[in-house]
């Protein structure tokens, strides 16, 4: 099994290069940094650790067309497959809707914006001039001068269906968001997985990655507590009501909004009744984690991808979670 690490750009930089480290260690495949807006930039963590670790694959995530140009995030990409060879691949996405209304952006015609995104992104990589006039961006004889032909691992981010449709169609991999339930997974899944058929192209053909919130403690009720505090915040996204109805939980969505907006992250999770942290992620014992873990697994995932997050203790209960799938 191929089981990931994801770092949501929360911690600091001294926390992510010493968890990278022991990830690498406990046998983990890959480790992935997410681009949340106003935190630690991806880029830059994914290039730190590439200095420290000799195997494990490197995935700056979910970069949005938005927000960055093709030309410096292939700039950024080959820089960083220069450092790390090709241990490395790229997750782009449309974006968190909230974070870029804050940014002043409209994400308009998003599977348009993906599709051209990674076309653009392809065409650079072949070191050829590339000329394209794109919904968002225009390239006019703009071409990458070093590292020509060398293709980055393409995985599209998304739990809309028809961005997921595309995934199947013409990514490498697709990539599922944290904080979804079984039935919420299965169903991005059967999205993608139409568009690869569509497409007659190979099972193989198409990586099935997701991340999954992961918090162990040797109690589970703290490691619990903690995941409701970040399922909270992930529910600040209107985007999140039909996984949240999925669930079958009595779980007042519009309220968690109103407690975010006011910038309430306590009130907010006081919301979410105690089944939520397994029914939407994996917390508690070590025990309880490696079943409902398994019940992730189970779904047809190639790679699932965890935090490991948490006090000392805690993080080294998740790495040995870690090194028992790996």
């Amino acid at each position: 099994m191929k089981v990931g690490v994801f770092f949501d750009g929360f911690s600091s930089s001294a926390e992510m290069i010493e968890v990278a480290r022991a990830a690498e260690a406990a046998g983990a495949d890959s480790l992935w940094f997410a681009q949340h807006m106003g935190y630690r930039d991806a880029f830059i963590w994914a290039a730190a650790a590439a200095a420290v670790t000799q195997r494990i694959r490197l995935v700056p995530t979910a970069i949005s067309p938005y927000l960055w140009p093709p030309l410096p995030v292939a700039m950024s990409m080959s820089t960083l497959a220069e450092l790390a060879g090709d241990r490395v691949a790229l997750a782009v996405s449309v974006g968190n809707l909230l974070n870029l209304a804050e940014s002043g952006i409209e994400a308009t015609r998003p599977v348009t914006a993906i599709r051209e995104y990674v076309e653009a992104l392809r065409a650079l990589w072949t070191g050829q001039p590339v000329t394209a006039e794109g919904e968002l961006n225009d390239l006019r004889g703009a071409r990458m001068v070093f590292d020509a032909g060398a293709q980055v691992p393409l995985y599209i981010a998304s739990t809309g269906p028809k961005v997921l449709h595309l995934a199947g169609a013409i990514g490498d991999g697709v990539l599922l968001s944290a904080g979804l339930t079984l039935a919420s997974c299965r169903k991005c899944l059967e999205l993608a997985e139409n568009g690869l058929r569509e497409q007659g192209r190979a099972p193989a053909a198409l990586r099935r990655a997701s991340f999954i919130n992961f918090s162990v403690s040797a109690d589970g009720r703290s490691a619990r507590e903690a995941m409701l505090r970040k399922l909270a915040f992930l529910f600040r996204s209107r985007g999140h009501a039909e996984n949240i109805r999925s669930s079958g939980l009595p779980i007042d969505h519009a309220a968690i909004i109103a407690a975010l907006a006011r910038h309430d992250l306590s009130a907010a999770a006081a919301l979410l009744p105690e089944e939520a942290a397994q029914a939407f992620a994996v917390a508690g014992t070590p025990a309880e984690c490696r079943a409902r873990l398994a019940d992730y697994l189970s779904i047809g995932l190639d790679e699932p991808i965890i935090e490991i997050s948490g006090n000392a203790a805690e993080r080294a209960l998740a790495l040995e979670v870690v090194r028992e799938l790996a």
